[in-house]
């Protein structure tokens, strides 16, 4: 049906995201990529188009580019806790320890609704980290330790 559509409007960056979304979610990186990329021609500045085609780079194990991709969407979006996190993942991947774990502390840091995802980071990536504690994964992390309540 978006396919017919997007054969009616094929300027239509939505659309173009909606297929390529569609693509991603049922596992079809190539095609996802070609849309997304074409999506990406048309609207540079759409952060959404950037996550989702710099998403399914990732899944494809293309980790340089959708590094880049998502350094291009973090530049019009600084705050993207998600796309910093996924950056993070990247690059652990590419094996840039430092600098993954420099992305992924910025984060975590100061929203504690974060450390979910931080620690699938964590955990997802084959260059990842493993803690025994909580509390070493907390000062990984740069976490302020919880006091006991009295």
């Amino acid at each position: 049906m978006i396919e017919q559509a997007l054969a009616l409007a094929p300027a239509s960056v939505d659309l173009q995201l909606d297929l390529g979304r569609m693509h991603v979610r049922n596992n079809n990186r190539a095609k996802a990529r070609t849309v997304l990329t074409a999506a990406r021609a048309i609207a540079p500045g759409r952060t959404d188009i950037l996550t989702e085609l710099a998403w399914a780079e990732l899944l494809d194990g293309a980790y340089a580019e959708a590094a880049d991709t998502y350094r291009h969407a973090l530049g019009l979006r600084p705050d993207d806790a998600l796309s910093r996190a996924n950056l993070a993942i990247c690059l652990m991947e590419m094996g840039e320890r430092d600098g993954g774990e420099a992305a992924l502390r910025s984060v975590y840091g100061g929203r504690p609704q974060m450390l979910s995802r931080a620690a699938l980071t964590l955990a997802a990536s084959s260059h990842g980290r493993f803690f025994f504690r909580p509390s070493a994964a907390a000062k990984f992390l740069g976490a302020r330790p919880e006091r006991p309540t009295p």
